[in-house]
């Protein structure tokens, strides 16, 4: 345990290094349309829901639009080519760009991979990604849009997974994200260091137990975990609050002591029980509290981006029932409602349960995009563009699409394939499909407006 509390220390001291040497990242405003730009990692990863989630729950009336623009196997001239139809019809304010992963050359690195015909194409590789990052950033700016940079996420060349290490990888995404700070830099962006935060962990955690990772099984897709430490790098870079509400009452004097992001009315003390109501501006980041457990061996989550609490003082020694509307939801002793319990991660509480509806549109909007929107993207900047079909050569685009289908099954390249499939089925209803995330998208607006709710603590 002693082991665990020093790597956290550590962890956290690690945190508060990396901040301090970002630039500023500009929190998400009223009106603002955010492109989350990226490859895989993006397409189907989730560091950019989370962040979604978290400015639908803290910041319930802050409206803004947010489009995932991941393209798999992307890199960052390929990210050129699909811009105009692809990133510049939203009419960003705002584009997250987090690119690298295939812009180093995966395959040539790794142990047996040395020499200078290696270098050469190691360093090519690397000026190509400087090369086109900056005619992306100079894209970008000229459109007016605010860019953050986003160091890439990591390969695992560490770890002791079974898949094949490509040695080396890691490195030179680590000089992408010093191109990263460089660009922001030029074009007064914003910037997100994932790539040392998640080397970091890694590195601290392997040191027990050399099968972690922090990203997936292939060495390059983060999981779950991952994608929340992303999203926590995010939204710390942003300076966002870490207080959902703070709720603060004395028994003894039937006073209202602190009420942060919140308006407590109606306090009464008499007869050993206390209430009053309160309604809070926010509602609790939606997170299961098996997941709470997981990230704080990596980072202070809950303590940092997740603090809905409640203090009450001046209570007799004792056990207390907590209920709100009516509801049980916690038991806790006079001492340790003085010394302030969160709320956060209670799944009993109304407000939890209110963010978990909220969060519902929100993963069925992420699904569509990177189920069905994404993999039409990908498919018309990658298979189709390399045809170089005429505008309307609707017979022609099912021939290279069907070849393409039939040497993925021969190959047995089950993932190729269900791209190629994807694209076929669903490619038609496409506008149907943005019309339905869009809806989604406005339903979580309906669904996270804030409510008074009743407090009351009681004896047992």
């Amino acid at each position: 345990m002693i082991w665990k509390k020093a790597l956290m220390f550590g962890i956290v001291m690690f945190a508060a290094v990396l901040y301090a040497e970002e630039t500023v990242v500009q929190q998400f405003q009223n009106g603002d349309k955010v492109c989350f730009v990226g490859d895989s990692i993006t397409h189907g990863g989730q560091y950019h829901v989370q962040i979604l989630l978290y400015y639908l729950t803290r910041f319930p009336d802050r409206k803004f639009e947010a489009y995932n623009c991941g393209s798999s196997g992307d890199y960052a001239g390929g990210v050129l080519k699909r811009y105009d139809w692809d990133i510049k019809l939203h009419n960003p304010t705002v584009a997250t760009i987090m690119l690298g992963m295939n812009d180093v050359g995966r395959d040539n690195y790794g142990k047996d991979k040395t020499g200078k015909d290696f270098e050469n194409k190691h360093k090519w590789a690397l000026d190509g990604y400087t090369k086109n990052m900056t005619k992306l950033s100079e894209t970008l700016a000229a459109d007016k849009c605010k860019i953050i940079y986003l160091t890439p996420s990591i390969y695992d060349q560490t770890g002791n997974q079974s898949s094949h290490n490509y040695s080396g990888v890691n490195d030179a995404l680590g000089t992408c994200a010093q191109e990263c700070k460089k660009l922001s830099e030029k074009f007064n962006g914003g910037l997100v260091d994932f790539h040392g935060l998640m080397s970091k962990i890694n590195e601290e955690q392997q040191r027990a137990n050399p099968s972690f990772t922090i990203v997936g099984g292939d060495r390059v897709h983060p999981g779950m975990e991952g994608h929340f430490v992303m999203a926590y790098a995010f939204l710390k870079a942003q300076k966002v609050p870490s207080i959902v509400s703070d709720m603060s009452v004395d028994a003894a004097k039937s006073a209202v002591v602190k009420q942060d992001n919140c308006q407590i009315t109606e306090l009464k003390a008499e007869n050993g029980t206390v209430s009053f109501t309160c309604k809070e501006n926010a509602l609790p980041f939606p997170i299961s509290e098996v997941m709470v457990k997981k990230l704080e061996e990596y980072i202070p989550f809950t303590n940092d981006l997740n603090r809905e609490m409640l203090t009450v003082s001046g209570l007799p020694a004792g056990s207390y029932k907590l209920s709100i509307d009516g509801q049980e939801v916690q038991e806790a002793t006079a001492e340790e409602l003085a010394k302030g319990i969160n709320l956060a991660t209670n799944a009993k509480t109304p407000q939890y349960k209110q963010a978990w509806a909220v969060a519902d549109p929100v993963w069925k909007k992420y699904n569509l995009e990177s189920a069905k929107l994404r993999t039409i993207a990908c498919i018309k900047n990658g298979i189709l563009a390399r045809a170089n079909l005429k505008p309307g050569d609707v017979e022609g685009e099912k021939k290279v699409l069907q070849e393409e289908l039939d040497k993925c099954r021969k190959n047995k390249n089950s993932y190729g394939a269900g791209q190629v499939e994807t694209y076929m089925k669903f490619s038609a209803d496409q506008k149907k499909i943005e019309d339905e995330a869009a809806d989604f998208w406005q339903i979580a607006y309906s669904k996270n407006q804030t409510k008074p709710h009743k407090f009351e603590i009681r004896r047992k």
